[in-house]
């Protein structure tokens, strides 16, 4: 087996740790606090509890941290959108959709903007910020799509206008009511869930 196969199973097993879990968990919070200039790795390990060193072990630099927390943002943001349902009512995946998406989005918090500021300089991370971007309204058309041709749905426009529609106000509507209480994030859902399901043409 070569160094680098050695080194890529490694990195494979310490993604899986608890300390690499809260290592990018303790990273979140300081850039969301700090913002990305200003963040240090001194900052994040200091916020994790753990030397520089132990934080090496995990990530070379906070740009390699940066990006795997954008990484995770993407993932939450997919997983988001197939809920464990069996239903096969559109009215109930929809409703579903809108509160694990919404979640995802509470979860980022302004990491969101952040990985799209960096995105726009960091070629490296502009792929993974488009795609964080554009990929979670792709797989919405692709559904709403589906659904049309099946006959379950008769939406007012053309599904990808939907799904920008909802995505879009979805997104910043949660990230604008993040201090918002409990109450009022979930009517803000319901209230979004009853703009798609007219978009939809599934309100008499």
């Amino acid at each position: 087996m070569t160094h680098s196969t050695w080194a890529v199973r490694g990195a494979r097993e310490r993604s899986h740790t608890d300390r690499h879990r809260a290592l990018l968990d303790a990273a979140a919070r300081v850039f969301a606090a700090r913002g990305y200039a200003n963040t240090t790795v001194a900052a994040i390990t200091a916020e994790a509890g753990v030397a520089r060193a132990t934080m090496y072990v995990y990530f070379a630099s906070k740009e390699e941290i940066f990006h795997a927390l954008a990484i995770r943002v993407r993932d939450g943001f997919l997983a988001a959108q197939e809920p464990d349902l069996e239903s096969d009512d559109p009215r109930v995946m929809l409703r579903a959709t809108i509160d694990t998406f919404a979640a995802a989005v509470e979860a980022a918090g302004p990491l969101l903007r952040l990985i799209d500021e960096r995105g726009a300089v960091d070629p490296t991370l502009a792929p993974l910020a488009e795609e964080i971007a554009e990929r979670p309204i792709r797989r919405f058309t692709r559904y709403l799509e589906r659904q049309f041709d099946a006959g379950t749905l008769t939406p007012v426009v053309p599904p990808r206008v939907i799904a920008e529609t909802i995505g879009y106000t979805l997104t910043r509507g949660t990230l604008d009511r993040g201090n918002a209480s409990a109450a009022a994030r979930s009517e803000y859902r319901e209230q979004i869930g009853i703009v798609a399901e007219s978009l939809l043409g599934l309100r008499s």
